[in-house]
């Protein structure tokens, strides 16, 4: 991995055996509340939206077609009501808020303000509407003279790191002692150790201080939440659990508005909170829109009827769509196209895992190999649906490219991504039917393929690079086995998805999960092997936080798909399996494109 962007050049295979031989470590009532503009929200007392989904999907089972049923009638009813709270409607009100927000960004001098400033706006989810005032603000305060406590030291190297500029940790020196370890003065400081905590994620590989300072950090806090106020408390407890460089920009903005609202004027700005409310339901209005004509795509191939034995799992994948594609209108096709390809492979998983003969697979494979609609003509009725759906949903993604990036793409995703990706299913399969147990690093080697996620990601990239494509072409689409941004993705949701899929899989007597293989090879406990996959999965976090650095002045937009991907997966896995049983806080994630923010 790593080819090309200064890291060591590593094969699949070694690469997997790395990962294996690194220590064991979502009632009744509708209300709708006029504010300003005549902005509508709804959905307030008991949520009529969380309400349906529970009837739905309450018993954990899987959810049937009338979720999809529920999404298109609710969509309806949410324009007909005028609840859509639109760009053409709001426009205007947008504009002046946003023209506040640039005046602030640029009145305010003083770094540390400066850092406050930007990091608010990023968890309100608006720093994107403002990225060449805020990058050149960062530019400027890399070398910049800032405060000397710790709080302001440590915002300083988390923000610009976030944002791809490099700041070396010796900035934490001057708060360490002739031993190399951070003071024990700073034991009490709740606020600097909860920046120190929160910047230590963004570490390197070999930056062995940034884990000292996570350590020392979480030693500290966990003795002052039992000391601090309540609200101090749950904010130490939510840095504990889920750090703010893993977490996804949709979710974390819809709960930081309901945080920042309830501060006191002193501590907040009304402007910006207007703007953050009002930009998150105009974006919620355009990704309704989307969905609605996602549904009715689904609706019209009647997956449930042709393939009754699989999941319908269509707006769990657009939230991961909506969440891996930067923000905006203008990446509709992206979000489409994604979750156009996870609706379709959701169903081929399951033909290959459970439902499928290894006789009809081996038809499937050299199906997509030939790539010819002939080729349907050998496969069984319920494959045949299914190859053709890709096939048009292929074309439809390669039409897309040659109008927006001016080149065919059909090669590079039939090719290089599909036929891979088809080629690791049946590997799996023949495992399974042979009674076959590959090693942790063989199983590996398959596994960050069979995930699925590369060709999202080099989806991604298409839907974000526009003509400029053919600079990115050899380095992120040709040779996507050897780049981190791709690579790392990978390995990061196959491991999150075996870690939290494990116990559920072995109580079914299902063996293709690496703590299964982990366990057998090295002899050790499920609770061992688990905290081994979490060691991974940080070590997995720095090397893309290098590629940030390393990349993100030339290939920006596509740092932000890779990053977008690892958060919206992180947090859609953090309750459990996302596509499996519906708990509420899966259900919580569902209602944030159903329902938008009231504005007052």
């Amino acid at each position: 991995m790593g080819c090309g962007n200064g890291l060591e050049a590593t094969t699949p295979l070694r690469l997997a055996s790395n990962f294996v031989d690194v220590g064991h470590r979502f009632s009744s009532s509708v209300r709708r509340a006029a504010t300003n503009n005549r902005l509508v929200s709804a959905f307030q007392g008991d949520h009529l939206i969380l309400t349906q989904w529970r009837v739905l999907v309450g018993d954990g089972k899987r959810a049937s077609n009338r979720l999809g049923l529920m999404v298109w009638e609710l969509v309806n009813w949410l324009m007909d009501e005028g609840v859509i709270v639109d760009l053409e409607s709001h426009g205007l009100r947008l504009e002046e808020l946003k023209h506040g927000a640039r005046q602030l960004l640029a009145s305010v001098k003083d770094s540390g303000p400066q850092l406050d400033l930007i990091h608010t706006m990023q968890r309100l989810g608006v720093a994107y509407l403002f990225e060449n005032e805020i990058h050149h603000i960062l530019a400027m305060l890399i070398h910049h003279n800032i405060p000397s406590d710790l709080y302001t030291v440590a915002l300083h190297f988390r923000i610009l790191r976030q944002n791809g500029f490099f700041v070396t940790t010796d900035v934490l020196d001057k708060f360490m002692d002739g031993d190399g370890k951070f003071m024990d003065s700073l034991g009490d400081d709740v606020k600097g150790l909860l920046s120190l905590h929160e910047a230590s994620f963004l570490g390197m590989p070999e930056e062995h201080v940034l884990d000292e300072a996570r350590n020392f950090s979480a030693k500290h806090l966990l003795v002052l939440s039992e000391k601090v106020d309540t609200r101090t408390g749950e904010h130490i407890r939510q840095s504990m659990e889920y750090p703010q460089h893993w977490r996804m920009e949709w979710t974390e903005a819809r709960d930081f508005i309901g945080i920042y609202q309830k501060q006191t004027d002193d501590e907040m700005n009304w402007g910006l909170l207007e703007l953050a409310k009002l930009n998150y339901n105009i974006l919620q209005s355009i990704y309704l829109k989307e969905l609605q004509e996602l549904v009715e795509w689904w609706k019209d191939l009647n997956v449930k009827e042709r393939l009754p034995f699989t999941r319908d799992r269509l707006v769990e994948v657009y939230f991961w769509a909506m969440g891996s594609s930067p923000q905006g209108p203008q990446y509709a096709k992206c979000r489409r196209n994604i979750a156009k390809y996870g609706s379709l492979a959701t169903p081929l998983d399951d033909i290959y895992d459970t439902y499928g003969t290894l006789d009809d697979l081996d038809k499937y494979t050299d199906a997509i190999k030939r790539w010819d609609l002939k080729a349907m003509e050998e496969l069984p009725e319920y494959m045949k649906f299914l190859y053709q759906a890709i096939y048009n949903h292929i074309s439809e993604t390669a039409q897309d490219a040659l109008i927006d990036n001016g080149i065919d793409i059909l090669p590079y995703i039939k090719e290089l991504q599909w036929q891979d990706y088809i080629g690791t299913y049946l590997k799996e399969a023949r495992w399974l039917h042979n009674g076959h147990n590959p090693s942790a690093a063989e199983y590996l080697e398959n596994a960050w393929v069979s995930i699925g996620i590369v060709t999202p990601l080099v989806y991604g990239i298409f839907g974000v690079a526009g003509r400029s494509i053919q600079q990115y072409l050899s380095e992120f689409v040709e040779n996507w086995s050897c780049s981190d941004l791709l690579c790392m993705p990978a390995y990061f949701i196959r491991f999150i998805d075996d870690l939290k899929t494990s116990e559920e899989e072995m109580e079914r007597g299902e063996s293709m999960n690496f703590v299964h293989f982990y366990m057998i090879e090295k002899g050790v406990s499920k609770e061992e092997a688990c905290d081994h996959v979490k060691g991974l999965i940080r070590d997995l976090w720095k090397r893309m936080n290098k590629a940030i650095i390393e990349d993100s002045a030339r290939a920006p937009a596509t740092v932000k798909v890779g990053v977008n991907m690892m958060r919206t997966i992180y947090r859609m896995y953090k309750y459990g399996d996302f596509f499996g049983i519906q708990t509420q806080q899966i259900q919580e994630c569902v209602k944030s494109i159903l329902e938008p923010i009231p504005m007052d």
